[in-house]
């Protein structure tokens, strides 16, 4: 029963932090999910703290304090979301209001909790049981890959509070289990007391859990507004989608501000409460003329009636342009099933079956990944506003990797395009001026990549008030396409940043800045001297690659002496934000390390009989800490490049490691009797692990474009196959070290996890800021090098094992 309590709480602990993630980025925003994992791991270090300074107690009823401490990880798990609730959170206000500090440290303090309990719960059972760890740890992992797997495919059409309450009640049978071992009647006690308790907190008991969303978030926004209504709530992994109808809804980004005829009446789709989409209410197509006038219309005057596609055709405002236009046909690619379910079935009369119209093919497939795997070709590529508005402004996009904004991704956008083709991407903007910015130095470095020797050519960029469109084509561009591109510009009020043979008196005419801010910098980036003007710009504007995909990351650390010279108590709001937060989410992390996990660990007892080796196993523990970690960030990131779709690649990767590494443990024993001396076999396991994991970084590096050709069937079992052999080796040297300390002392068990927990914590955020700062690649490469300290230090602490 042992093993099968253990594998039930191992899944619940994975299935809860995949669900806090999904839950922190509907009421805050996607960067929380670092809080998630750091608040996650921290839990699981101070647990094997705790166990090290009480192992004595602990020790003398192992199965009794494993159920006590899962059953207080299931109580604990709805009363700390409904506290969190309580918490007057708003992360906007943090750098002005001094007690948002304290807020985000009570989020750190009760999400910490049920961690707690469960890092308790394990480590007993490992300090208790050393003797067994490999097999144990093969029940953790495969447990907490279940876990992931099960979770995940439970997301789809269920509420993330509602989840919770399954994982509590997982908790609940886990502890029975542990239970079962000592007094059946306890067992059975535990699940009465589960069943009442969750029937508490359901939405039939007196505590229903809801989620509270941030005051920031457009959803909140919409909600308020007169005679707002909510047509329809969908949930899935990839997003919560709100539909809202309210007669006063105008969601027309880019709209000249020289048009003054009707628009059409609208609903939003709403994407994690916050990234808006709309749909607009047409019976006639001359009711969508509105989208003649938008920034995104540009490209339609440069090529007549194209064959189009569109990456995220959302609600459908996008395809409308492109009926207006006569596109000749439309292939309309969508992530998001439930967003096309939505249109296709509940608002197919709203919308004029826009979905349902004989020239328009629909295809669900993430936009990349469309691209790498389509054989058509296209006279336009459309990619326009997909980003949240609110996010985008706060600066909350910097930890966000995108693989549609970098080099390799616009190089294969001009691929796809017919000889004289074009791409238009579209992008909010901010001031000072970063994101278009940072777009066109992108497409230009695509452009020379593909042997463009004058990229200015081939570029026509223009501005309204909110938005500003970048048109580029593999040819360039003649001089009717040119002047037709100024009348169009001329006609909407539209500024002109670039167009081949620009003369500065054309720019900044009508939304007019005190200099030509847009179209200095547009002159200095297509020019020979961009280096140094990417150098000298206060945000980072250098163009993002697929090795470092943070196109949303402009942060430079120079430039904050400026910023709050220049904006003073404001500085924040003209910052990227989201990257400060992740510093300082890893000074809170190692700060709560050091106080939860190291610190009470120099004042035990138990530890402090033993003189000698306990810094080799402290070095040895956090290395492998941080090169698990490293490792499978780096691999997620691959895994879902090569699938396509977040949920999938995540997904697979994810269960991939964790049960290829159970399964490389409960192995372990056996192939250690190839080798009596235990240095010795995690030293070959590691030559190993170093020589398959250089293998497959070169291999992800240098013929990913073979491997993406694959159809999605097949890339998904690559996705789980290519880590495998990695991961399986990666299994083994934890847990044959973890048997090998307990025979020396079983205090050092608790201690060693502690430890791993403690270089895991870090390595969250540590591994994020890597992977902005010098890539993945960088990040996987120092995680081998971490294996190979952990080989050398392996010897001095398992010398006589």
């Amino acid at each position: 029963m042992t093993s099968a309590a253990l594998f039930l709480l191992s899944a619940a602990v994975l299935a809860l932090e995949l669900i806090l993630v999904r839950l922190f980025a509907i009421s805050h925003w996607h960067h929380f999910a670092h809080l998630v994992i750091s608040t996650a791991l921290l839990g699981f270090g101070a647990g094997g703290t705790f166990v090290t300074i009480f192992s004595n107690p602990l020790g003398k009823k192992p199965l009794q304090a494993a159920s006590v401490f899962a059953l207080a990880m299931a109580v604990s798990i709805p009363i700390v979301l409904k506290l969190s609730q309580l918490v007057p959170l708003d992360e906007l206000q943090i750098i002005w209001d001094y007690r948002q500090l304290i807020y985000l440290s009570l989020y750190y303090l009760l999400f910490f909790i049920p961690f707690f309990f469960a890092a308790c719960t394990i480590a007993v059972i490992f300090t208790a049981f050393g003797q067994n760890a490999t097999r144990l740890y093969f029940f953790n992992m495969a447990g907490s890959g279940l876990g992931t797997a099960v979770i995940i495919s439970l997301m789809y059409g269920n509420a993330p509070q509602q989840l919770l309450l399954a994982i509590s009640a997982i908790a609940f049978l886990s502890s029975a289990l542990f239970a079962s071992g000592i007094l059946r009647i306890k067992a059975v006690f535990i699940l009465l007391l589960g069943a009442l308790y969750i029937f508490i907190f359901s939405p039939f008991g007196f505590f229903h859990l809801d989620i509270k969303i941030s005051e920031n978030k457009s959803l909140v926004y919409y909600r308020n507004i007169p005679k707002s209504e909510t047509i329809a709530t969908r949930y899935s992994p990839l997003a919560r989608i709100d539909c809202l109808s309210a007669p006063s809804i105008r969601n027309f980004p880019g709209l000249s501000i020289a048009y003054q005829d009707e628009l059409p009446a609208q609903m939003l789709l709403i994407s994690d409460a916050d990234s808006t989409t709309a749909v607009n209410h047409f019976t006639e197509t001359n009711q969508l003329n509105c989208y003649r006038h938008t920034t995104s219309a540009l490209a339609y005057h440069i090529i007549d009636k194209p064959d189009t596609c569109i990456i995220g055709s959302g609600g459908g405002s996008d395809i409308a342009q492109a009926v207006i236009f006569a596109a000749k046909q439309i292939t309309a690619v969508e992530m998001n099933a439930q967003i096309l379910s939505l249109i296709d079935k509940q608002l197919k009369d709203f919308s004029g079956n826009i979905y349902g119209r004989k020239n328009v093919n629909v295809v669900i497939a993430e936009g990349r990944n469309f691209l790498e795997t389509t054989k058509e070709k296209f006279d336009l590529i459309n990619i326009s506003l997909l980003d949240s508005f609110t996010a985008s402004a706060a600066g909350l996009y910097a930890l966000n990797e995108s693989h549609l904004y970098t080099i390799e991704a616009i190089e294969k956008n001009l691929e796809k395009l017919n000889e004289n083709g074009v791409l238009s991407i579209t992008r909010i903007l901010k001031w000072p001026p970063r994101d278009s910015l940072k777009m066109l130095a992108t497409v230009k470095e695509a452009l020379i990549r593909r042997g463009v020797k004058n990229p200015a050519q081939n570029i026509i960029m223009i501005r309204g008030w909110s938005t500003a469109t970048i048109v580029v084509s593999p040819a360039e561009f003649s001089e009717i396409q040119t002047k037709n591109a100024q009348d169009f510009a001329h006609d909407n009020s539209f500024d002109l940043i670039h167009i081949p043979g620009i003369r500065a008196e054309q720019a900044n005419r009508f939304d007019v800045l005190d200099k030509p801010y847009y179209y200095n910098a547009a002159q200095a980036i297509l020019s020979d001297e961009a280096d140094k003007f990417y150098n000298r710009y206060d945000y980072y504007i250098r163009p993002a690659a697929d090795d470092r995909p943070y196109f949303f990351d402009f942060f430079k650390l120079k430039s904050m002496p400026k910023m709050i010279k220049t904006f003073g108590k404001r500085w924040l709001v003209f910052s990227e934000w989201g990257y400060i937060v992740l510093v300082a989410n890893t000074i809170q992390a190692i700060t709560a390390s050091i106080i939860l996990i190291v610190l009470p660990l120099l004042f035990c007892k138990p530890l402090k009989k033993i003189k000698t080796g306990k810094m080799n196993i402290l070095i040895y523990f956090i290395c492998l800490g941080l090169a698990y970690m490293f490792l499978e960030m780096g691999f997620i990131q691959k895994m879902t490049l090569l699938i396509g779709r977040p949920v999938f690649g995540v997904a697979a990767t994810l269960v991939s490691f964790l049960f290829f590494s159970g399964l490389g443990s409960l192995t372990a024993s056996k192939l250690k009797k190839l080798s009596s001396n235990t240095p010795v076999f995690i030293r070959y396991t590691i030559a190993a692990l170093i020589i398959i994991g250089l293998a497959e970084i070169l291999l992800l590096n240098h013929q990913f474009d073979y491997l993406v050709a694959f159809s999605l069937p097949a890339r998904i079992i690559l996705a789980v196959a290519l880590p495998a052999p990695l991961a399986f080796l990666m299994g083994i040297p934890f847990p044959t070290a973890l048997q090998a300390v307990h025979r020396k002392a079983e205090v050092l068990v608790a201690w060693s996890w502690g430890a791993n927990g403690f270089a895991s914590v870090i390595a969250a955020v540590l591994g994020t800021l890597g992977a902005i700062s010098a890539g993945f690649t960088i990040v996987a490469v120092t995680a081998l090098a971490l294996y190979i300290i952990a080989a050398v230090v392996c010897k001095n602490i398992l010398a006589d094992s």
